[in-house]
C-alpha cells in the first residue's frame, strides 16, 4: 500500500520567503511617505489653529505677541488666560520648538512662528496661520 505524505519542499518554503520579503520591501517605504504625509497634514491644521486663536488673542489684548508653554509629550500647551483652542488648548504632540516655547508674534510682513516635527520637517506660519515656507 502507498502512502503519499504532502509536505511543502524547501523549495516552496523558499520562494514564499523571498516574496513575503519583496512585499515587505515594497511597503516600507510607501508606510514611511504615509506617516511624513500626515504629519504634514497635521503641521498645517496645527499652524492654522494656532494662527486663527492668536488673531482672536491680538484682538482682545492688543498684544503683539504672545509665547506658548509646549508639551512635546502631550501637545498641550499652557497660555495666557484668552488665548484658546477649542479642543482644550492642545496640537498634536511631538514638535520641537526651542525651549519648548511656541511664539507667536503680530507682524505685518514675513514669518511669524515656525512648527517643526522630526517626521514632517519644519514648516512656517504667518500670525494668522496661512503657511509661508517648508524645509525637509
Amino acid at each position: 500500500m502507498n502512502r503519499s505524505k504532502s509536505a511543502f519542499t524547501v523549495v516552496e518554503i523558499l520562494i514564499a520567503v523571498v516574496l513575503l520579503g519583496v512585499i515587505c520591501a515594497a511597503a516600507v517605504p510607501a508606510i514611511k511617505q504615509y506617516r511624513a504625509s500626515a504629519a504634514q497634514a497635521t503641521m498645517i491644521d496645527d499652524g492654522l489653529r494656532l494662527g486663527n486663536a492668536a488673531q482672536s488673542y491680538f484682538a482682545e489684548t492688543l498684544e503683539r505677541e504672545v509665547v506658548l508653554k509646549y508639551n512635546p509629550a502631550t501637545g498641550s500647551f499652557v497660555a495666557p488666560k484668552p488665548f484658546s483652542i477649542h479642543e482644550g488648548n492642545k496640537i498634536a504632540p511631538g514638535y520641537n520648538p526651542p525651549g519648548n516655547e511656541i511664539k507667536i508674534e503680530l507682524k505685518p510682513k514675513g514669518a511669524s512662528f515656525k512648527l517643526q516635527h522630526p517626521t514632517g520637517g519644519t514648516y512656517t506660519f504667518t500670525d494668522k496661520g496661512d503657511l509661508l515656507s517648508t524645509s525637509e
